[in-house]
């Protein structure tokens, strides 16, 4: 939950587990801070910030699809968004809807040696850019050859053009 300054003011022991499933040793330092300092690329944190708005805006509730991978994991997940009466306080509640183990991944490796090329990933569906495409990382592994490499490309957040048009119509 969120106050109406964007702060993180409760968390439940779903958060604290799914934490340390990923490896984050530092959730127990999330409360107090803001929101904005856990979302990456600046397309991803403009989106969320207007949609954040129009459910404090009493547009309602909003119930959105996401993906939340692991090296070793494809996870589908949902997340419900409400605002309470005044609006102030912000709820979000993720869900697991399927999560299937895969051959690991070491472009999703938070671990793994980066270079100075970038590639984009989108914040909400976890697809890649190439060239002009946004696929699965998967393809992007094999497209861009990353099993061969020493080094990977480091990742910078961005939002895909299907999930900008799907958070615009939230």
């Amino acid at each position: 939950m969120i106050d109406d300054e964007d702060r993180l003011v409760r968390v439940d022991q779903g958060f604290y587990r799914f934490a340390a499933d990923n490896g984050w040793a530092a959730s127990g330092s999330s409360l107090g801070r803001s929101l904005w300092d856990f979302v990456g690329g600046e397309e991803m944190k403009k989106l969320q910030r207007m949609l954040i708005r129009r459910v404090r805006g009493k547009a309602g509730d909003v119930e959105l699809p996401f993906r939340c991978d692991s090296p070793d994991a494809r996870r589908e997940m949902g997340i419900h968004i409400a605002s309470s009466s005044a609006g102030t306080l912000v709820q979000f509640k993720a869900h697991l809807r399927s999560e299937e183990p895969r051959e690991f991944q070491p472009l999703l490796d938070p671990e793994a040696v980066r270079a100075d090329e970038t590639i984009e990933m989108c914040g909400w569906c976890d697809r890649f850019r190439v060239g002009d495409e946004w696929i699965e990382v998967e393809e992007a592994a094999t497209r861009l050859r990353l099993f061969q490499r020493s080094e990977l490309p480091a990742i910078r957040h961005g939002v895909c053009p299907d999930c900008t048009e799907m958070l615009l119509a939230a």
